[in-house]
């Protein structure tokens, strides 16, 4: 089986994506979509709105509409199954009610639910969307029948601002440092840096290094003619020395030796995944419903 790096799109009508990783790894990042997860081998971390979460082989992970979160998996040969939906689609019977624990207490047969979904997404048989969304609202429903639910309390101000932060520095990442980000977030730097780390698991200089080379990558891809100290003040660097080695850590790659070809997806955005891709370039995607 060909591996690729992942790079998931919804399919149009039936607003949902299924897909089967190697070695996840992500930045930090929020959408309107809803994840479900499923360790198929291995094991996994997920950090989610401040909180981590360990999980192995066999267990599930419910990711809801809205929240920060990010993964790495614990092993080389750890694989994730992973069902992407719009938030739309189950809203009519969740609005209201948010799981106790995105941990769920069995997997709900998730791989077999993959299996039947993969199979709808791709052969696009009459009415597969009808029959896609049915499949993803029955396995929610039931999760949400089953596990211990709460009311869903007004969205906390400073976890909005924060993704706004993201958003923000996708945008205006050669504008940023660490008391620019908390200015924006209405700290100090120390008490900032303290809740990035919490937040994200990363330092904010890391963090903001990778966007910065992800958008350097994305400019030496492009063709322009632009010469590398151009580069290197677009994206934000001080100095092209300083360029260069940061670009060097992070990608294995010196600028001007940086293959056609290479793939490094590290933003971190809002909005969905459709349009944006958080992950890092160690994962791969085994195969998915866009074949």
């Amino acid at each position: 089986m060909q591996v690729k790096r992942e790079q998931w799109n919804y399919d149009k009508f039936s607003g949902i994506w299924v897909g089967k990783y190697k070695n996840s790894h992500n930045m930090p990042h929020w959408h309107y979509d809803c994840e479900l997860l499923f360790v198929k081998r291995g094991n996994l971390k997920v950090w989610c709105n401040q909180t981590q979460y360990p999980l192995s082989a066999g267990q599930a992970f419910f990711i809801d509409s809205e929240k920060v979160h990010f993964m790495h998996a614990g092993t080389e040969d750890t694989e994730i199954i992973m069902l992407v939906f719009n938030y739309d689609k189950i809203k009519p019977f969740t609005e209201k009610l948010t799981l106790a624990s995105p941990v769920l207490s069995k997997n709900y047969g998730i791989d077999k639910v993959y299996k039947t979904l993969l199979d709808e997404l791709r052969e696009k048989k009459k009415f597969y969307s009808v029959k896609a969304t049915a499949t993803v609202q029955s396995l929610t429903a039931e999760i949400f029948r089953n596990e211990q639910t709460l009311l869903k309390k007004k969205s906390d101000g400073s976890v909005e601002l924060f993704k706004g932060l993201l958003t923000d520095i996708n945008k205006n990442y050669e504008f940023y440092d660490l008391n620019t980000a908390a200015e924006f977030m209405n700290m100090n730097a120390a008490y900032f840096s303290r809740m990035f780390h919490k937040c994200t698991g990363t330092t904010f200089s890391q963090y903001l290094n990778r966007v910065k080379c992800s958008k350097a990558v994305e400019i030496l891809q492009s063709g322009q003619s632009i010469t590398m100290t151009e580069v290197s003040l677009k994206c934000g660097f001080a100095t092209i020395r300083n360029f260069n080695r940061i670009f060097k850590e992070i990608t294995g790659y010196t600028p001007k030796k940086l293959p056609s070809d290479y793939v490094i997806a590290a933003n971190a955005t809002a909005g969905s995944g459709a349009n944006q891709n958080p992950t890092l370039d160690e994962c791969v995607l085994l195969e998915s419903s866009e074949g």
